[in-house]
């Protein structure tokens, strides 16, 4: 009886020698190396980014304190010239018609009695 050769199946298997990467696993490390090259350069490159941003808004907010600052230094002369007693004289007299009291109409308080009547009202 002759001895029938083996049927071949479709599918080949393929015979890798022993010791060497197959194409996929060496795809596969290559992807992998590229991931962790990419996340090691995004884990450096997150904080510089964050310090630049920190350092628009340092800059920004610099800038908001140095108007505030103008500003207030602005209102301050403002008020200085509007609490002026010549100013406020000039006010009574001109357009209220007020003029300064006789001697008559001034009467003056003394400091103890003051306190003593202020302390007796309810």
């Amino acid at each position: 009886m002759p001895r029938s050769a083996p049927a071949r199946s479709s599918t080949r298997l393929r015979r890798v020698k022993p010791g060497r990467a197959s194409t996929a696993q060496v795809t596969g490390i290559v992807l992998l190396s590229a991931v962790v090259l990419l996340g090691g350069v995004l884990l450096y490159l997150w904080p510089q980014m964050s310090l630049v941003e920190l350092g628009y808004r340092q800059n920004t907010l610099r800038a908001q304190r140095d108007r505030v600052a103008r500003r207030r230094n602005e209102l301050q002369v403002e008020r200085a010239m509007l609490r002026r007693l010549e100013r406020i004289e000039a006010i009574a007299v001109q357009r209220l018609g007020m003029r300064p009291p006789k001697l008559a109409q001034v009467i003056y308080v003394k400091p103890e009695a003051a306190t003593a009547k202020a302390g007796s009202m309810p």
